[in-house]
Formats: structure tokens, sequence, C-alpha cells
């Protein structure tokens, strides 16, 4: 394991001491030019995902780390109730979007993460989420070797603090309570597979 590093029992690989970057306007700015061109696209892609995944009806989303808000603007135009909560909201949310500030203190039918949980220093409180169903997209890492992972473009030091692939989200999904019902790199469809294997898991859960 690269010095820095540790991998859990379910397989997810944490970096250790991390000094996480302060997530505002800049921030996501930087993000869009990466990211930028194909966002809305993107956006309509994990709506149509989760939508066409669960076999229940979505009044209430909450989306958490939902940096400019695109994908509430979008959901927020066919989801009755749709919030946001941001670790430090740099943009205003939609107009029909709310803000909350405690992710587990009400019910949500989804709770999204679009390349968020990565980034959350502590994420056991998943557990105490009060959600029907949960959506992840994380960057899909393979770990290989050492060195393909001190090289892999989406280790980002003090940024992605914490790093999955399929089994290891899901056995951790699994210890808080949750069952997969789907898993796939259906993103890549816009982000690309720029060395032939997947670059980012979509997984949805359900809680219970």
């Amino acid at each position: 394991m690269l010095e820095g590093y540790e991998k859990s029992r379910d397989g997810i690989i944490r970096q250790l001491d991390a000094v996480p970057p302060v997530y505002n306007e800049e921030y996501i700015r930087d993000y869009q030019l990466v990211n930028g061109a194909f966002e809305k696209e993107l956006s309509c892609l994990r709506l149509g995902l989760v939508l066409g995944q669960l076999n229940h009806s979505i009044n209430k989303l909450l989306d958490v780390g939902y940096g400019n808000g695109n994908f509430l603007d979008r959901a927020s135009r066919i989801i009755e109730d749709c919030y946001g909560y941001d670790i430090s909201p740099a943009f205003p949310l939609p107009p029909k979007a709310k803000a909350v500030y405690d992710s587990t203190r009400e019910y949500y039918d989804l709770i999204t993460f679009f390349n968020s949980l990565e980034h959350i220093p502590d994420i056991d409180f998943v557990e105490n989420l009060q959600c029907k169903y949960v959506a992840i997209t994380v960057p899909w890492c393979h770990y290989f070797s050492d060195n393909w992972f001190e090289n892999w473009k989406h280790r980002k030091p003090n940024e992605h603090i914490w790093h999955f692939n399929d089994e290891s989200l899901t056995r951790f999904m699994g210890s808080k309570g949750y069952s997969a019902l789907h898993t796939s790199n259906i993103e890549d469809s816009l982000r690309g597979e720029p060395l032939g294997y997947p670059n980012y898991l979509t997984a949805i859960f359900k809680k219970g």
C-alpha cells in the first residue's frame, strides 16, 4: 500500500491525515473547466438513471455536495421537493430547490452523492441517513499496483480522501444497512474510459 494510505476490511482505501481544501467558488469553477462541456448531459444522464432504475416514486430528493446546482436544476423540473447540502456552498441553489444544513435530519426518498462522497472526511454518517434510496458516483479505483495508484489521475491527495471499487463500495454500504440495486460505469459514456477500464463507478442502493 502506498505510504500515507490504508485499506479497510471492506477494501476501501483511505488517505491518512488528509487536509481537505476549501471548496469555494474558485474550486467549483476549476471543476467546471474540466467537466463543463458535458455537465448538462451528465446531469440528465444521472437523473434518467435513478428514475429508470427505481420502482418507486421520487417526491423528495436531497443532493449532497451539489456544487453549482446543475443536477438540482434538472431534477427540480420533475421532482416536487428538491434540496441541496454542501459543506461550503459557493453557488446559490436553483430557484425551486431549498438548502439544508444537516443531511441526516429529515427523510428523503432519494439522496444523491455525485462525486462528493470521496471528499467527505467521515463517511460513517451514511448509516444515519433517513431515506429509501441512495445514488453514488465516485472515481473507480482498481489499484492495479502501488505505481498505478500513485500516478492515477483521480488520486488527488487531500481532495479525494476515499477510494472505492464496486466491491468495496457495496461492502461498505452493506455494513451500513443498504443493499445494492445497480452498479455500472454508465457515466463513462460521456466521460470516457481513457485507459480501457471503467473510469467512474455509479451505484444505487436501497436502505433496509
